[in-house]
């Protein structure tokens, strides 16, 4: 059960404010995380900027993804899950791409740029859908971009009810559910979420090879579709 000081919530209309609480919540926690080493092109103080450009992308787009989170009783945010819908895929379109992509972009150094758009735009989604075997894995399911839990609030049931809420959300059409970590702490926690571990892969990169776990969960009533 979570702290009875916390309260949860999917948020209809993000705002900048909240993306920017968002954003300094990832930079926090994926400080010494491998693939967010990689994705900066080993340039920690960037961590901000990558977290931004992909949360406002989804965020700040209206229509294209579900944003539900965890504030204390101070009104502090604690965590957060955040799902594209599908159909959509994150920083694909222009409306995505304006809030931040390029500016992160030209932060990057020749070498960083380079691997981020070769591994963004190409490597990490075929891994997904072979592992996942669904193809376009990331537009075609209900696709987790971020689960992210203070470090205070982790193991006190946070992540737990963040993800009860928007399983609620997919079983409502039966899409299934799918997301990647990059930390092996959270494979046994995704397990217990009821997520299917599909696959490990480790991904190469000139400043730290990082892995990467596949997950997946169905949504649907296989007795339902069967009377279909």
């Amino acid at each position: 059960m979570a702290p009875s000081n916390v309260t949860f919530e999917r948020v209809e209309t993000p705002t900048e404010d909240l993306a920017e609480e968002a954003t300094q919540v990832f930079a926090g926690l994926m400080v010494a995380d491998p693939a967010a080493i990689a994705l900066v092109g080993g340039d920690i103080s960037l961590l901000p900027s990558l977290g931004g450009v992909m949360l406002r992308a989804l965020t700040l787009t209206p229509g294209i993804a579900d944003l539900f989170i965890a504030r204390d009783e101070a009104g502090a945010l604690v965590g957060y899950t955040l799902f594209s819908l599908p159909g959509q895929l994150i920083l694909s379109t222009p409306e995505q791409q304006k809030h931040g992509l390029f500016e992160f972009m030209g932060k990057l150094s020749p070498e960083g740029q380079k691997y981020y758009l070769d591994v963004m735009a190409k490597e990490v989604p075929k891994a997904n859908d072979e592992a996942l075997g669904i193809a376009e894995a990331e537009r075609n399911t209900y696709w987790c971009n971020f689960a992210m839990v203070r470090e205070d609030y982790q193991g006190k049931g946070v992540a737990k009810a963040l993800f009860e809420l928007a399983t609620k959300e997919a079983a409502k059409t039966g899409v299934t559910m799918a997301l990647t970590t990059t930390n092996i702490r959270n494979v046994p926690i995704y397990e217990k979420l009821g997520f299917t571990l599909c696959g490990h892969k480790v991904m190469p990169s000139p400043w730290v090879d990082w892995p990467l776990w596949f997950f997946k969960k169905e949504t649907a009533d296989p007795a339902s579709e069967a009377a279909a």
